[in-house]
């Protein structure tokens, strides 16, 4: 009966000692961590209407009721130079500005540090986004939700290309003009018209033809209301969250908005087609004779690109759209590249100028200022070593380094040294082995005053064999770790702990009785021997 008790005790001694001490093999789970959200932050609201229902694009002025392109430009038959001359008398024109901002660019510190080039555009939403990193070097109220005229007509053009083919035809019906009223832009098509694909795209995208974006919006979904719910879905689609279109060509609508950001990712993807990159890249445009047009020349409202004798002509520009309504002020959606540098801008809000609209002096002196002060350079070379992470229950090893899998291009300000970069880096407190060759376990992001360069993907830069022993212990470690299992341990405790003190007082009370017992037969031999 002693040894069962005893092996009893020791079995539960053993399990005691397990249930503490095996937990010791595997290191602690990391606690979790609040990462910042990536998403900034954006007013929920739509913006104010103000003004009349204008509903078209312009480098000219806002005669404070009509909103109009050009001089007829869908039926100009002058050269560039008579277009971009074209322009109404307003009769409510805003003052011009007497002195353009000034472009802050990268100055040295007394330190000798370079500076961060910053730029205030005349405009009420403005970005500028480098096009080989994406990386975002201007932005201002570039997630508010804003008005975007005619710029709307990107995603119509966007989808007419992914669900039309260039040569179908197209007849204009008496509903594509349900909206060109008298100084809308328009194409100067008629109805019964028959016209292509190909060059409805360019009477959409040049003079900024309403009815070419309605019959565009009827031909691909049928209706134009099924339509705009195709502009919305593929907006969600390209990652859009400030977004909402209510017509497929800009029209003022209180439910049609965007963002400076949302029309930048619209322009990105349109851009990828070949098409799309041509037709917004074209001053004029010679249409073919149809069965109601002689044949014709059409002209774009982009002043950058229209003309090359006039004073805003910018060589590097290749597009993109315009756009003007009396409550969305002066839009340009605008593109550029120069030595091997290229550039998405957006500017919505912009002023009327004395000469140009503000979207487009503010356009063009954005992709100076942005060519004139930042360059190109690689921040990680492919390979390189950027941290060590401890690892876990690996054969061998303690550790794994990590290094970015390709060159990492970052666009910073002319003249700074890259060991001036903030380096962020995000990986776990440690891993698990095995991990493979080339696995991607973290990121790291360069960044320069607050401006972010580039986040890269951090790889393994060998493979980590896992140990047999280290993992068996590892899992016993977490067996014992489980809820159930350690309630289990913590009775067998309470019962062990409990099992000595009844032993103690069991073995006390033996012991006491043996005693009484003796002291008893003492006294009876004491007796004896007395008589």
């Amino acid at each position: 009966m002693k040894w069962n008790k005893k092996l009893g005790a020791l079995l539960l001694s053993v399990a005691l000692l397990a249930g503490t001490a095996l937990p010791s093999f595997a290191e602690p789970e990391p606690a979790d961590t609040e990462t910042p959200a990536a998403s900034q932050t954006t007013t929920d609201t739509t913006p104010t209407a103000e003004g009349t229902d204008g509903a078209t694009d312009t480098g000219t002025t806002d005669t404070g009721t009509t909103d109009t392109d050009t001089t007829d430009a869908g039926t100009a038959d002058s050269n560039a130079d008579a277009a971009d001359s074209a322009q109404t008398n307003p009769t409510e024109q805003q003052p011009a500005e007497t002195e353009q901002p000034k472009n802050q660019t990268g100055a040295e510190a007394e330190d000798g540090s370079i500076q961060m080039p910053t730029i205030d555009i005349d405009a009420k939403a403005s970005i500028l986004v480098n096009a080989e990193t994406g990386e975002i070097i201007h932005a201002n109220n570039e997630k508010e939700k804003m008005y975007p005229a005619s710029c709307t007509k990107i995603m119509t053009a966007l989808l007419a290309l992914e669900k039309c083919n260039l040569d179908d035809v197209v007849t204009m019906q008496e509903e594509d003009f349900t909206d060109v009223k008298n100084g809308a832009s328009n194409a100067g098509l008629k109805i019964g018209e028959k016209i292509t694909v190909e060059n409805l795209l360019y009477c959409l995208m040049l003079p900024s033809g309403n009815e070419a974006a309605n019959a565009l919006a009827r031909t691909v979904a049928g209706s134009v209301d099924e339509f705009v719910q195709m502009m919305n879905d593929r907006a969600k689609e390209l990652g859009c969250v400030n977004t909402h279109f209510a017509n497929p060509n800009g029209l003022h609508n209180d439910n049609h908005y965007t963002c400076a950001y949302d029309l930048y990712l619209i322009a990105q993807q349109a851009m990828q087609n070949s098409t799309f990159a041509t037709v917004v890249n074209t001053a004029q445009k010679k249409l073919p004779a149809t069965n109601k047009n002689p044949e014709r020349v059409i002209y774009t409202t982009n002043h950058l690109i229209l003309s090359s004798y006039s004073s805003i002509y910018y060589d590097n520009c290749y597009g993109i759209k315009t756009g003007h309504t009396s409550q969305a002020g002066y839009c340009l959606v605008s593109y550029a590249k120069q030595s091997g540098y290229t550039y998405y801008s957006v500017v919505l809000g912009a002023k009327d100028g004395a000469d140009y609209a503000g979207s487009f002096t503010e356009t063009k002196r954005m992709f100076e200022w942005a060519f004139d002060n930042f360059r190109m350079q690689t921040a990680t070379s492919a390979g390189s070593a950027v941290t060590e992470c401890p690892v876990r229950l690996a054969r061998g090893t303690d550790h794994v380094t990590l290094v970015t899998a390709n060159d990492v291009p970052v666009l910073v300000p002319k003249g700074l040294d890259m060991s001036e970069l903030d380096i962020d880096i995000s990986v776990e407190d440690s891993y698990d082995a095995p991990i493979a060759k080339g696995e991607k376990l973290g990121t790291v992001t360069y960044s320069y005053e607050g401006m972010e360069c580039a986040t890269a993907d951090l790889v393994s830069l060998t493979e980590v064999k896992r140990s047999v022993i280290l993992f068996i212990l590892d899992q016993i470690a977490k067996f014992f770790r489980l809820t159930p299992v350690r309630i289990i341990v913590g009775i067998a405790v309470a019962a062990f702990l409990l099992y000595l003190i009844l032993s103690f007082i069991a073995g006390r009370n033996r012991r006491n009785r043996r005693r009484r017992r003796a002291q008893k037969r003492r006294k009876q031999r004491q007796n004896q021997n007395r008589r």
